[in-house]
């Protein structure tokens, strides 16, 4: 999380300096993230496509393996119906792993159903 009220591209170098402290920490040898989907706001769209950037180069530039998903693969992948609702996904995730009481997020659950989706792939 970065704070709303700092300009942003601050909050893009906080994100891919965060991420490079992560990768550094843990030595992952693969990124998963799930593929744009937008049919709103424009501007949320650019501003998270920004952030996904980041994301990639980041990874990328670490050595990472890069892996993208739709949302619907992400769906299929968690509760086998592409079409699954948010609470879906959450209930799902929840009865397939032991999660920390802190996580609470929509985003939190979203990142950890992106990686059951490689591991369901990519085992």
């Amino acid at each position: 999380k970065t704070s709303a009220k700092l300009p942003h591209h601050e909050r893009l170098a906080m994100i891919g300096n965060r991420l490079k402290e992560i990768i550094k920490k843990w030595k992952p040898t693969a990124l998963a993230t799930e593929k744009l989907f937008f049919s709103g706001n424009q501007k949320t769209a650019m501003l998270v496509a920004e952030a996904r950037g980041v994301i990639l180069y980041t990874g990328s530039s670490l050595g990472l393996q890069i892996f993208e998903y739709t949302p619907n693969e992400v769906k299929i992948a968690v509760t086998g119906y592409g079409r699954s609702e948010k609470k879906q996904i959450i209930d799902m995730v929840k009865k397939l792993i032991k999660i920390d009481s802190k996580t609470k997020g929509d985003d939190e659950f979203d990142a950890i159903a992106i990686g059951l989706t490689h591991f369901a792939i990519y085992r």
